[in-house]
């Protein structure tokens, strides 16, 4: 039987367990985790974006060892709020979300394949975790709080590692190289705040990775992805174009065609 990755890129998207913070780390260096993070941000500055056209990404989605199960995340970003996301696999919209970032917030029910009305706060939480600005996007505005965790080897090599707390997930570990600061992995505690929590999903995922980033406009994004999950790898591939600007795709129900 066909595996369907939908159900596995969901679960990575949203997260779930990995491991425990260490309690032996010191984590009050938050002035030395916050120039991390903002200069990450700084490279990967979305407020650089064209405000005369519109963002699009296809993304392709495989795992490692099924790669005849495939899904495509197609994404939209209009300035200064207006966003698109379709999700497709055998050949059908499986899931999307669209709004003007003001008035409209709007659902495709794919068991009635119609369009359905949600408030900001359910669109928010919906289509936040396949935003792909990532996790660390207004972190401030989220109520984030990010701590220095020290220098931490991996691979022979030394890279910093910063612990973010947020209220709406779990405790983090972000990886960063030391030499160019960009991000390339995270793993995710079953923790908030350092207390122990249980997790809505059953699934885990070990890590989520970064080994890709291509320029678009004046700022970096990812192009390659990948997650390990019950022993899968499920690898995602980003490509970007500017398209002419058209606020019917971010105003208006219809079912495309792919």
């Amino acid at each position: 039987m066909k595996r369907k990755i939908i159900t596995l890129i969901l679960v990575c998207l949203q997260w779930a367990a990995w491991s425990q913070p260490d309690s032996n780390v010191d984590l009050f260096d938050s002035v030395k985790g916050v120039s991390i993070v903002d200069y990450f941000m700084s490279r990967v500055d979305f407020q650089q974006e064209k405000t005369d056209s519109i963002l699009f990404v296809k993304t392709s989605v495989v795992e490692r060892n099924h790669t005849d199960d495939t899904m495509t995340i197609y994404r939209w970003y209009m300035a200064p709020m207006s966003t698109r996301i379709e999700l497709w696999q055998d050949g059908k919209m499986a899931d999307a979300y669209y709004s003007d970032g003001r008035s409209i917030f709007r659902h495709f029910d794919a068991t009635r394949r119609e369009w359905v009305d949600m408030d900001q706060m359910e669109f928010t939480n919906f289509a936040e975790p396949l935003d792909i600005r990532g996790a660390l996007y207004n972190w401030r505005s989220k109520g984030a709080e990010i701590s220095y965790a020290g220098e931490y080897t991996m691979k022979g090599q030394a890279v910093d590692r910063v612990y973010v707390t947020c209220p709406h997930s779990y405790d983090r570990y972000y990886f960063f190289e030391k030499n160019s600061g960009m991000l390339f992995m995270v793993t995710e505690s079953d923790r908030r705040y350092g207390n122990a929590k249980s997790k809505v999903f059953s699934v885990n995922v070990d890590w989520r990775a970064w080994s890709e980033y291509v320029p678009v406009h004046q700022f970096m994004m990812p192009a390659v992805e990948s997650y390990q999950v019950q022993d899968q790898v499920i690898i995602i591939k980003n490509k970007y174009q500017y398209l002419p600007k058209q606020t019917s795709l971010f105003s208006e129900d219809f079912i495309p065609k792919r």
